[in-house]
């Protein structure tokens, strides 16, 4: 058999095929019927208008829900009061270089969460053989910190080992795999969470996944995704990477109101019986998140779900020593999160192969999942250039709306933007609540949102664009590049 008649020839070619697929389309309708193309290219500016509305209104609705959530008094939760004793946290924290001051305050914030049940918190510090640093700094944490009200444990990931990649995911499997044979687990009562070492928990952080996880119906068959909030740094942050951390933030409120789509990013929990229907992490994949909700998906055969969890986490902002460093840290960072056009060379052919799903479901998803990766490639790029289609074809019965096409698309895009004025007031709103903000950080706030439409063309859709090309050319990103974590200031 020929390799160009094979699934696993044309699969990785999809993303890219489909985003020249979608460049084309515009340009074929309006060679086939002009009217048609310019029916085609309204549709389109149209459909993207309402979906920015749409993303507007979603988002703030997510936002209220946190904040109603946040006046809760968590001390009187009866679920939690009643049930939470048998549960057992395992929080692992992968380290690799970090500083010590970065390890620590991870630590601190878990230490200091308000949970009537501390004695059943285990914190699992992933370390690296390779990384010999990243083991003294665990040492000193486990010194400083073991027993004083939650268990730290340091297990060591060995190096070259067989059927791994040197990916975060080998590593915490590896410490979950290692703490099992220590500890005898109840599956169904022991939840476990990932988090980055970066990562600030909020005070009500075990009171909110624990209440969550206990009401939820067939609780083991869902992930419970908690809410990033890149807040550390974010006064040394330069504009760029606060527009794309907080935009982070607002895409996760926006998922979270469509449960049926919304995928686990960065920071999550998950029961350990999920875990083991999973068959814990991918080993050599760099961008597991997303891949961590096909895995569970198909372990329990479709009947699964990722869980809006609002469990803030504080996290860091791409932040590294120079300007340079930073737009390439930034650069890889967004190149590594878009390689999750991956996903479908793992989830068609195991929908081909698992009969227990629904026909109908198996379309939707990969059709989202297409359109997806297709949107973050190319929507910014359709988007510029689509207004101006009409002038490739032009002659003199279609010289007006060659004219007047333009026009309305500049004027939709105008409007366009000036409703960023409501996100940039949203982002102040909502960060202002975890760092402290001058009246020049108000004004400072609101000016950097208009590189937004720039932004978008670079930094957004362009790492996008290199992942699929590398994709279709089996040019393939297999390491983890991580992203230098910077001393805190205030503890140097």
């Amino acid at each position: 058999m020929s390799k160009y008649t094979t699934l696993t020839y044309w699969l990785p070619k999809i993303p890219l095929l489909a985003l020249i697929g979608t460049f084309l389309l515009p340009l074929a309708l309006m060679r086939i019927h002009y009217e048609t193309g310019l029916f085609f290219i309204a549709l389109y500016i149209s459909y993207w208008s309402v979906k920015v509305f749409e993303s507007y209104y979603y988002v703030l609705k997510s936002y209220i829900r946190l904040l109603k959530l946040e006046k809760k008094d968590w001390s009187r939760d009866t679920i939690v009061s009643k049930w939470a004793k048998n549960i057992k946290h395992i929080v692992i924290v992968p380290i690799y270089t970090e500083p010590y001051n970065v390890i620590e305050e991870n630590i601190i914030a878990l230490r200091n969460t308000a949970y009537p049940y501390k004695q059943n918190i285990v914190v699992l510090l992933a370390t690296e053989a390779r990384a010999p640093d990243g083991q003294k700094h665990a040492e000193q944490i486990i010194q400083e910190y073991n027993g004083k009200w939650i268990e730290i444990v340091n297990i060591i990931h060995p190096t070259d080992r067989e059927w791994e990649g040197k990916v975060k995911w080998a590593n915490i499997t590896y410490a979950i795999c290692e703490y099992e044979k220590q500890v005898q687990l109840d599956s169904r009562q022991t939840f476990v969470s990932t988090i980055d070492t970066d990562t600030k928990v909020e005070i009500n952080f075990f009171m909110i996944i624990t209440e969550q996880f206990l009401s939820t119906d067939m609780r083991d068959h869902a992930i419970y995704q908690y809410t990033p909030i890149y807040s550390n740094n974010w006064r040394e942050g330069h504009f760029f990477a606060r527009i794309i951390g907080i935009g982070t933030t607002m895409w996760q409120f926006f998922e979270s109101q469509n449960p049926e789509f919304y995928r686990n990013f960065a920071v999550y929990g998950q029961s350990l019986a999920c875990l083991h229907h999973a068959n814990y992490w991918d080993k050599y994949s760099i961008v597991e998140d997303g891949m961590q909700y096909w895995r569970s998906y198909f372990g329990w055969d479709g009947v699964f779900r990722i869980i809006h969890t609002p469990a803030i986490c504080e996290m860091d902002l791409v932040d590294e020593k120079n300007l340079y460093r930073t737009i390439r840290s930034q650069y890889k960072q967004l190149r590594r999160w878009s390689w999750g056009c991956t996903d479908i060379e793992f989830v068609l052919p195991e929908f081909i192969a698992n009969p227990k799903i629904p026909t109908i479901e198996k379309i939707r998803k990969t059709i989202y999942l297409v359109y997806n990766h297709l949107f973050w490639a190319g929507g910014p790029f359709m988007l510029f250039f689509i207004g101006y289609v009409p002038g490739v074809f032009t002659s003199i019965d279609h010289s007006l709306a060659t004219f007047t096409v333009p026009i309305a698309s500049s004027l939709i895009f105008t409007i366009l933007f000036a409703t960023i004025i409501i996100p940039s007031i949203l982002s102040i709103h909502i960060m202002r609540r975890y760092t402290h903000f001058t009246p020049l950080d108000y004004v400072w706030n609101m000016l950097q949102w208009i590189a937004v439409p720039v932004l978008t063309l670079t930094l957004f859709s362009i790492p996008a664009i290199e992942s699929q090309i590398r994709l279709f050319l089996w040019k393939r990103i297999d390491s983890f590049d991580t992203t230098e974590k910077m001393e805190r200031k205030n503890n140097s």
